[in-house]
């Protein structure tokens, strides 16, 4: 099997060039990689595609599309953040998403211990960012602060400084908030969903697509119910912050009651999302202030374990 293989040096707590290679070993030959520390210091002897670097999400985008056709699977080594940049070139080659990131917990990462044999390709569907060409899988949040690794522990991050390639400790904070339908497939549905808007000050607002998981699981809430009833994906606007990883019974208990305020999303519509704060993509911020976001059915072909 010809590979092309592109490595997020930044990714998480670092890349195990030890991992890079057992799971290279298992699919077949490297033919093309990224230049330097994408992937050309593990494989030398592959074929290194040139771009103009951009030290950022980017710099995987456009060796997705340069590779995109030309070998039978890319690799990927990153989070969840690294999935969503290679997704976001739309390649009809199938992607193998390696996750060596701060969570690895979006739909397109495959854990580094998988067995060949078990792989299959799976469509998933996306949430595509207009303003930036991004397409999310895990989720599209607005708030001020990400999730990272510093010094080999998972903290919160000002999202508006992590755009300018700062890292810098922040807490969660509170902002002004609105999400509006911008089109709707027919008069019927706009007319069932026009008074749909939320608006408020919230702790977060997500865009996630629906999962079975949610199914059965009253506490949920208004998340399974569109899950139940066939929507592909909700929108959730919630009263306190909920990207969060330090916080103790006693803050939690400080803050409820928890509130949460939800709205289905159908294939082909589209929201814009307004608030004083950044909007991200699968754990990478890309925009302050406003943001168009689509649900698209079967975006991407993924190599998953089955």
């Amino acid at each position: 099997m010809k590979l092309g293989v592109i490595v997020n040096p930044r990714a998480g707590k670092g890349v195990d060039e030890s991992l890079v290679k057992d799971v290279v070993e298992k699919l077949g030959d490297v033919v093309l990689t990224g230049e330097e520390d994408l992937g050309e210091v593990y494989f030398p002897h592959a074929k290194v595609l040139k771009i103009k670097r951009s030290f950022s999400g980017k710099d995987t985008t456009e060796l997705v599309k340069k590779m995109d056709g030309k070998v039978d699977v890319i690799v990927v080594f990153g989070g969840d953040g690294t999935a969503s940049d290679s997704a976001s070139a739309m390649p009809k080659t199938p992607l193998l998403c390696i996750g060596v990131g701060t969570t690895n917990v979006g739909k397109l990462i495959t854990p580094p211990d998988f067995e060949p044999e078990d792989l299959k390709v799976v469509e998933f569907d996306g949430m595509y960012l207009h303003e930036t060409k991004k397409i999310g899988f895990n989720d599209v949040v607005a708030g001020n602060t990400i999730l990272t690794t510093i010094n080999g522990k998972i903290i919160h991050v000002d999202a508006s400084k992590f755009m300018e390639g700062e890292k810098i400790p922040c807490k969660p904070e509170k902002f002004y908030g609105k999400v509006t339908f911008l089109e709707k497939d027919s008069k019927e549905s706009s007319k069932n969903i026009s008074k749909n808007v939320l608006e408020g000050i919230f702790g977060n607002i997500f865009i996630n697509l629906t999962s079975k998981e949610f199914l059965g699981k009253g506490g949920a809430g208004g998340i399974a119910i569109s899950t139940f009833v066939g929507f592909p994906a909700v929108i959730s606007a919630i009263s306190e912050p909920i990207v969060v990883s330090n916080y103790k019974k006693e803050d939690l208990r400080r803050i409820e009651p928890i509130t949460t305020k939800t709205i289905s999303l159908d294939y082909g519509e589209k929201v814009k999302i307004e608030a004083n704060t950044v909007i991200s993509v699968d754990g990478n911020p890309q925009i302050f202030g406003k943001a168009t976001v689509e649900i698209k059915k079967n975006v991407v072909r993924v190599l998953k374990p089955q």
